[in-house]
Protein backbone atom coordinates (compact mmCIF):
# COMPACT_ATOMS: atom_id res chain seq x y z
CA UNK A 1 0.00 0.00 0.00
CA UNK A 2 0.82 3.44 -0.64
CA UNK A 3 0.00 7.21 0.00
CA UNK A 4 0.97 10.55 -1.50
CA UNK A 5 0.16 13.72 0.23
CA UNK A 6 1.09 16.61 -2.04
CA UNK A 7 2.58 19.17 -0.65
CA UNK A 8 0.14 21.93 -0.72
CA UNK A 9 -2.73 20.05 0.24
CA UNK A 10 -1.81 19.91 4.11
CA UNK A 11 -1.62 23.79 4.28
CA UNK A 12 -3.27 23.10 7.99
CA UNK A 13 -0.67 21.28 8.74
CA UNK A 14 1.88 24.34 9.34
CA UNK A 15 3.04 25.21 12.34
CA UNK A 16 4.56 29.17 11.43
CA UNK A 17 5.92 29.32 14.93
CA UNK A 18 8.72 26.76 14.62
CA UNK A 19 8.76 26.74 10.70
CA UNK A 20 7.44 23.03 10.68
CA UNK A 21 4.93 21.48 8.54
CA UNK A 22 3.58 18.07 9.68
CA UNK A 23 4.11 15.72 6.62
CA UNK A 24 2.52 12.19 7.95
CA UNK A 25 1.90 10.87 11.34
CA UNK A 26 0.51 7.79 12.95
CA UNK A 27 -2.27 8.17 13.93
CA UNK A 28 -3.09 11.61 12.29
CA UNK A 29 -5.70 12.56 14.23
CA UNK A 30 -6.09 12.22 18.30
CA UNK A 31 -9.61 10.93 17.57
CA UNK A 32 -8.68 7.91 15.91
CA UNK A 33 -7.97 6.05 19.31
CA UNK A 34 -4.54 4.25 17.93
CA UNK A 35 -1.80 4.87 20.71
CA UNK A 36 1.11 7.66 18.70
CA UNK A 37 3.66 5.81 16.79
CA UNK A 38 5.83 8.77 14.63
CA UNK A 39 5.33 12.01 13.15
CA UNK A 40 7.38 13.14 10.34
CA UNK A 41 7.86 17.32 9.76
CA UNK A 42 9.54 19.00 7.31
CA UNK A 43 11.53 21.70 8.62
CA UNK A 44 12.59 24.34 5.97
CA UNK A 45 15.67 26.41 6.85
CA UNK A 46 17.73 28.89 4.72
CA UNK A 47 20.24 26.09 4.74
CA UNK A 48 17.82 23.89 3.32
CA UNK A 49 14.75 21.80 3.60
CA UNK A 50 15.27 18.18 6.05
CA UNK A 51 12.74 15.97 7.47
CA UNK A 52 12.84 15.51 11.44
CA UNK A 53 11.46 12.27 12.47
CA UNK A 54 9.80 11.78 15.72
CA UNK A 55 8.93 8.05 17.23
CA UNK A 56 8.46 6.24 20.00
CA UNK A 57 11.49 4.46 20.55
CA UNK A 58 9.63 1.53 22.49
CA UNK A 59 8.09 0.60 19.04
CA UNK A 60 10.05 2.24 16.05
CA UNK A 61 13.25 2.01 14.93
CA UNK A 62 14.21 5.11 12.44
CA UNK A 63 16.79 5.23 9.77
CA UNK A 64 16.99 8.03 7.69
CA UNK A 65 19.00 8.50 4.34
CA UNK A 66 19.93 11.74 2.24
CA UNK A 67 20.05 11.39 -1.60
CA UNK A 68 21.45 13.85 -3.78
CA UNK A 69 23.78 14.57 -6.95
CA UNK A 70 21.30 13.07 -9.39
CA UNK A 71 21.10 9.71 -7.61
CA UNK A 72 19.78 6.71 -9.33
CA UNK A 73 19.25 3.32 -7.18
CA UNK A 74 16.67 0.91 -5.89
CA UNK A 75 15.90 0.82 -2.00
CA UNK A 76 14.37 -2.16 -0.22
CA UNK A 77 11.75 -1.61 1.93
CA UNK A 78 11.14 -5.31 4.20
CA UNK A 79 7.73 -6.54 4.72
CA UNK A 80 6.19 -4.80 7.89
CA UNK A 81 8.41 -2.12 7.80
CA UNK A 82 6.90 1.69 6.66
CA UNK A 83 9.07 3.78 4.43
CA UNK A 84 8.87 7.87 4.47
CA UNK A 85 9.95 9.09 1.27
CA UNK A 86 10.14 13.35 1.00
CA UNK A 87 11.56 15.18 -2.20
CA UNK A 88 13.56 18.18 -0.54
CA UNK A 89 14.45 19.97 -3.65
CA UNK A 90 13.83 19.57 -7.01
CA UNK A 91 12.07 16.70 -8.13
CA UNK A 92 12.71 13.02 -7.39
CA UNK A 93 10.63 9.79 -9.27
CA UNK A 94 9.65 6.97 -7.63
CA UNK A 95 8.58 3.92 -9.45
CA UNK A 96 7.92 0.18 -8.30
CA UNK A 97 11.23 -1.56 -9.48
CA UNK A 98 9.33 -4.63 -10.91
CA UNK A 99 6.54 -2.50 -11.92
CA UNK A 100 4.11 -0.48 -14.02
CA UNK A 101 3.70 2.43 -11.57
CA UNK A 102 5.58 5.75 -10.58
CA UNK A 103 5.13 9.21 -9.19
CA UNK A 104 6.73 12.29 -9.59
CA UNK A 105 7.10 14.08 -5.90
CA UNK A 106 7.79 17.71 -5.86
CA UNK A 107 9.83 19.68 -2.89
CA UNK A 108 7.59 18.92 0.21
CA UNK A 109 5.64 15.95 -1.68
CA UNK A 110 5.45 13.05 1.20
CA UNK A 111 5.03 8.97 -0.31
CA UNK A 112 4.41 6.37 2.07
CA UNK A 113 5.18 3.15 1.60
CA UNK A 114 3.76 0.09 3.59
CA UNK A 115 2.52 -3.75 3.78
CA UNK A 116 2.76 -7.19 4.05
CA UNK A 117 5.42 -8.16 1.16
CA UNK A 118 9.26 -6.68 0.48
CA UNK A 119 9.61 -3.95 -2.03
CA UNK A 120 12.04 -2.49 -4.60
CA UNK A 121 11.81 0.87 -5.75
CA UNK A 122 13.45 2.90 -7.75
CA UNK A 123 14.42 6.47 -6.89
CA UNK A 124 15.42 8.95 -9.23
CA UNK A 125 16.66 12.35 -8.43
CA UNK A 126 16.58 15.00 -11.43
CA UNK A 127 19.11 17.56 -11.69
CA UNK A 128 22.47 17.98 -9.58
CA UNK A 129 20.44 20.03 -7.68
CA UNK A 130 17.59 17.66 -6.18
CA UNK A 131 17.71 16.16 -2.69
CA UNK A 132 15.45 13.60 -1.25
CA UNK A 133 15.06 12.32 2.13
CA UNK A 134 14.22 8.21 2.47
CA UNK A 135 13.34 6.90 6.43
CA UNK A 136 12.80 3.55 7.41
CA UNK A 137 10.37 2.79 10.31
CA UNK A 138 11.23 -0.14 11.25
CA UNK A 139 8.88 -2.26 14.20
CA UNK A 140 10.44 -3.58 17.24
CA UNK A 141 7.59 -4.88 18.96
CA UNK A 142 4.94 -5.53 16.55
CA UNK A 143 5.44 -7.97 13.94
CA UNK A 144 4.23 -5.21 11.57
CA UNK A 145 3.90 -1.56 11.16
CA UNK A 146 0.03 -0.38 10.00
CA UNK A 147 -0.72 2.67 8.54
CA UNK A 148 -3.75 4.68 10.65
CA UNK A 149 -4.71 7.51 8.68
Amino acid sequence: MWLLVRADSLDEYWDHSGGLRTLAACPDTDERGDPWRWTARLSENPSGSEVLIEADPEYIGVETTVYTDSHTGIIERASGHQMVLTALNGQMLVAAADGPWERWLHPGDVFIVEGEDDERLRISLAGADARASVTMLAPRRAAALRWVP
